[in-house]
């Protein structure tokens, strides 16, 4: 991943690259057994985070996510299957005692050089993050939720924002588990960006 431009990140399964000024790209991989005791499955993981929309969450809602722990948060994430012509969770198998670390990783790697980073690239801007947060595909709502009427905004969209924000302000007139949250959210949000 080094060779790639991409810093370890906590994790020898987390990584981060510059793509310019307040934009980084993520990467990171997971493992399951699927109750195989001779392989792994491995699925990757791509996306970008931009600082001025997670620290506007951070300074209003108290934290990035409901429940963080710290660790990275990008800003849009999925399964890198989402990102193919598939568009459909995506995961290698790796076999304990027939494959090489090399032959094990190299799907991984792939997923990232042909994949990944053409994601990454392309969508490292405000209307780059408002495109892949609308695609929605393999991404948490909650997340979207919060991030797509931040992007609309500092993409200087602030009729699009508004509109975002509405379903947020549904969901808190419904009495969602997440309503104070969501009313610190609102509250920050309507200050800062005035129609």
């Amino acid at each position: 991943m080094k060779k790639l431009g991409f810093k370890r990140w906590k994790s020898n399964y987390e990584y981060v690259i510059d793509l310019g000024p307040g934009f980084e790209g993520y990467c990171s991989f997971a493992d399951s057994t699927h109750r195989e005791k001779t392989a792994v499955w491995i699925a990757t993981f791509a996306g970008i985070r931009c600082e001025a929309i997670e620290s506007r969450i951070a300074a209003w809602c108290g934290d990035v996510i409901p429940g963080w722990d710290g660790s990275y948060v990008p800003t849009v994430s999925a399964n890198i299957g989402y990102f193919t012509e598939r568009v459909e969770w995506l995961e290698h198998r790796v076999d304990l005692t027939g494959d090489s670390i090399e032959d094990g990783i190299r799907p991984s790697i792939s997923d990232v050089t042909e994949v990944g980073l053409g994601f990454m690239r392309s969508h490292a801007s405000y209307p780059g993050l408002i495109e892949a947060l609308e695609f929605g595909r393999g991404q948490l709502t909650e997340r979207r939720l919060e991030r797509t009427p931040l992007a609309y905004a500092l993409a200087q969209n602030l009729e699009g924002a508004y509109r975002e924000l509405e379903e947020m302000k549904r969901m808190v007139d419904e009495g969602s588990l997440m309503a104070v949250r969501y009313l610190r959210f609102i509250e920050g949000f309507e200050s800062e960006f005035r129609l």
